[in-house]
């Protein structure tokens, strides 16, 4: 698994590529912590995390997911995830995490609906 991160005006931008399973996931855990930190300290409220490249998620990952999201709800700051691959979006359907997390069909719709600020900001690193 492979990850990398950007901050877009307000909104900070995860990539993950890849496989999260339980081989994974802490791997996946440790990507999202500093910026789940920055939450807790208040210095970033908005994080999209960007699953495109991820072809396979067991539930090891999804837990990482179930506490990233519970901590962002308790500094009143966002997540969402973008991009989701077919099987992914299965997943997360079935074990309902649809109801759980902001589900976006692409990076863009997340980054139009969590800041309409950063919305110029992320075409801007399209083309760079």
């Amino acid at each position: 698994m492979q990850f990398t991160s950007q901050k877009i005006s307000n909104v900070t931008l995860i990539r993950i590529q890849g496989r999260i399973d339980h081989n994974t996931s802490k791997d996946f855990e440790n990507a999202l912590k500093p910026h789940l930190d920055e939450c807790i300290s208040g210095m970033n409220k908005k994080i999209i995390v960007d699953l495109n490249g991820v072809d396979f998620m067991t539930s090891a990952g999804l837990r990482a997911l179930m506490i990233a999201a519970k901590t962002c709800d308790k500094q009143k700051a966002e997540i969402a995830v973008a991009a989701l691959q077919p099987i992914i979006q299965e997943i997360f359907t079935i074990s309902r995490f649809d109801l759980v997390l902001k589900i976006f069909p692409t990076v863009k719709s997340a980054f139009e609906n969590l800041s309409v600020d950063a919305v110029g900001d992320y075409g801007n690193n399209l083309s760079s």
